[in-house]
This record gives C-alpha cells, structure tokens and sequence, in this order.
C-alpha cells in the first residue's frame, strides 16, 4: 500500500489506465490557471470597453475560476495541500475571533501560494514550467509593444481607467472627470529612470498596470537565469529586461542586479538567515520610522523606504500581533500589510514554510532563494506580492523548481549527446 506522502504525480499518473488523458486535463487546468491569472484582466478590460459594465463581481468570479482551477489540478492523494489550508484557516479563524471581525481577502492573499506551490509540485514538468513561461512573455510582450506604439488604439480597445473606475478600485472623482486613459501610476509624474529617452509613458502590458509587469518580468528574469536548458532562453532574458525598461521599473531592475550578485552565495548562506532576514529589516525600518518620525518621501527608492517605515511606526502593539485591525492605507509597504493582516506570528510561521520548505535539487536551490530576495525587496515598496496577476506563476515556479532532481537539465542534454 502507497503512503499517502510518498504518492508521486507526472509518471505515474501517466502509468496508470487513462493516465495521458489525466495528464492532458492537469496540463490544460494548469494551463488555464496561470496563463488567465495573468491575462484575464485584459480580457474583463476589453468586455468593459466594447461589450457590457463590469463590476467587482465579475473581478471576484475571474479569480475564483483560477483559483478553483488550480485547486482542483493540485488536489490529490497526498496530505501535504490539506494540511497547509486547514493550518492556515484555524490560524485565521483564531485572529478573527480575537478582532470579532472576518476577512476573507486574508484567507484568499494565503490561498493563492498555497494553491499555487502545492500545484507545481503535483504537475512537476519543468518542461511544462519552461513553455508556460515562454508563453507568458510572448503574450506580455506582443501587448506591450502594440500599447507603446499605439497606445491611442490601445485605449480605444483596452480603456484602463474606465476599467479599473468600473470595478470600483479607482473612484471617479480622483480622476478629475477622466473616465478614458492609463491607470495613475501608467505615467511617470517625474523624469523616466531608465533610458528617459522613451518618455513618461510606463507600459502596463496585459497587466494594465506597471508594478504587476515589474514584478513579472523580474521573476521571468530569476527563472531564465536559473534555468540553463531552457529554450530561447538568452531570448527570454532579453525579453524581460526590455520589458522592465518598458515598464521603467526600478525595482525590477534592482531585483535582477540583486539576484544575479549574489548567484555564487545562495547556496552559502544557511537558511536560519533567511528565517531571520525580514524580521531584521521590519525592526530596523520600524526603529528608523519611530526614531526619525519620518512622514513618509517622495516616489524614489529612498522616498518608498520611508513610506514603510512611517507606516510601521503608527502601527500599534495590538495591530502588531494580529488582535486588532486597523483603516491605515497599507498597500505602499508589503511589511506593515502583512503584519495588519496576519499579525508577526502569521508572519513567523508562513515566512518560515517559504524558507524551509524542501528543495531537491541544490541547483533548484537557487531559484527558491532568488523568490526570496524577491519577496524580501518587493515587501518595502508593494503588497502587490499577493496578486494573483504574477503570484500564480511564481508560485508555481517554486513549486516546480522544489521537486525538480535535474533542475539545471544535464541529464536532458547528456542523453542527447550520446543520440546525437
């Protein structure tokens, strides 16, 4: 009789009776997933401006197709997706009973690493993984190219403020009686930062709006750098730079001179390291904050940097752990965003599963910790971590990578060597 923790997917659903008919399904269910967790806001964007109104609704009916997609691709024999959500519900069950007050937008932020990971390591094709991301660029870079050279027909296809006004994120009298154009930050208020030549535009892509394209091409860029049998794999390099300076984002462009840096010492650095990494950097720049009394900055690395330490600085000892909720604006910091919505114990314990969760290949290591340096420089500035937008496929990445036994492919290109 199989244990239940030792039932293995990819072969051996592929061995049993009907099992490339199976495959197919999980591949197409994984494919609809990712590939529409990126792109479905273009779609519901364009429904809005040539079809019908779109409302919070439909945003809210999008993600739970994804998501019940890649939970139902990621379910099978073993304990381990079982175990992670029921944790993470009573823990979230607890903290809303000490608030006496619910919120589900916490449960969905845990879901979707959960649902995610658990289905790259159900699905474990890194061929699959390498198509999916080949595929993700094409899309991302077809639709940004066609919105920086023609955004006028972009917006007459894809109106991204009446977008985002309709489903009630942006409110319409901030726009100033604009109801057609980019979304806020689409515009560079001050000079571009990389290559100005291009001008204030920052091109959104799919996504509709820049930061979830900084984010996406960085975690393309970690991928590919990894990944050394993959193919068009120099291409896709190049692809995510362009698209980073298309977006004109700074921190995607820091996180791939982080990332490539400290390639020789990821396999060094011990993982009580990592552990202790966020909660160095949430005291120091809580320290800084309460010290300094700083209000916050301007729109610049060390403007953003102070944003989260104001905001960690208000913050208060009951907000803190997690009893009390708080209406402070926290979406500018991923830090104080976490710590209001799962307290510093939520945060111990789901920083700790990212840190220690097995990994097979110490070459797949890599990767996993890149996702970390990610996660770590994406938490000053964003919580923009928990959109689906790009947090589905990296999570499949890391899920993926963690199980992968020949993540760099040696043994892909010695058999073909040896045919060849």
């Amino acid at each position: 009789m199989v244990a239940l923790t030792d039932y293995r997917s990819g072969a051996d659903d592929r061995a049993a009776p009907g099992g490339e008919f199976f495959t197919f399904v999980l591949h197409s269910l994984t494919v609809f997933s990712i590939i529409g967790a990126l792109s479905v806001n273009l779609f519901l964007c364009f429904v809005n401006t040539n079809v019908m109104g779109i409302s919070q609704t439909h945003v809210m009916l999008r993600e739970m197709a994804m998501l019940g997609a890649a939970l139902l691709a990621a379910a099978d024999r073993r304990i381990g997706l079982y175990m992670a959500l029921a944790l993470c519900a009573s823990y979230l069950i607890f903290i809303f009973a000490l608030r006496q007050e619910s919120d589900l937008k916490a449960f969905r932020d845990l879901l979707i690493p959960i649902t995610f990971y658990f289905l790259g390591t159900r699905i474990r094709d890194i061929r699959l993984a390498d198509r999916l991301v080949i595929t993700s660029v094409i899309i991302v870079m077809f639709f940004a190219l066609f919105e920086y050279f023609a955004l006028d027909a972009y917006l007459r296809i894809f109106n991204i403020l009446g977008y985002y006004i309709a489903r009630g994120t942006v409110e319409a009298d901030a726009t100033f009686g604009a109801t057609s154009g980019l979304f806020g930050s689409g515009l560079r208020p001050e000079a571009r930062s990389l290559l100005p030549f291009l001008g204030d535009h920052r091109v959104s892509s799919v996504f509709l709006e820049p930061v979830s394209a900084c984010n996406f091409n960085a975690i393309v860029y970690c991928w590919c750098l990894m990944r050394p049998a993959m193919p068009w794999r120099r291409t896709m390099i190049a692809m995510a730079l362009a698209g980073i300076v298309l977006a004109d984002a700074r921190f995607g462009f820091a996180t791939c001179i982080v990332a490539t840096a400290l390639l020789p010492f990821y396999r060094l650095i011990p993982r009580l390291a990592w552990l202790g990494a966020p909660f160095l950097l949430l005291a120091f720049i809580a320290s800084y904050g309460i010290l300094s009394g700083t209000g916050g900055g301007a729109n610049d690395v060390v403007g953003r940097f102070n944003v989260t330490a104001h905001l960690l600085a208000q913050l208060s000892p009951q907000t803190v752990f997690g009893t009390n909720l708080t209406d402070q604006f926290t979406a500018d910091s991923g830090l104080a965003y976490t710590l209001t919505s799962f307290g510093l114990i939520g945060f111990l314990l789901m920083w700790g599963a990212v840190v220690y969760a097995p990994v097979r290949d110490a070459h797949a290591w890599k990767f996993h910790a890149a996702m970390m340096v990610y996660l770590l420089m994406l938490m000053l500035i964003s919580n923009s971590l928990y959109s689906i937008k790009t947090a589905a496929l990296m999570w499949f990445l890391v899920g993926i990578c963690d199980h992968a036994t020949d993540f760099r492919g040696r043994r892909a290109r010695q058999g073909r060597a040896k045919t060849g």
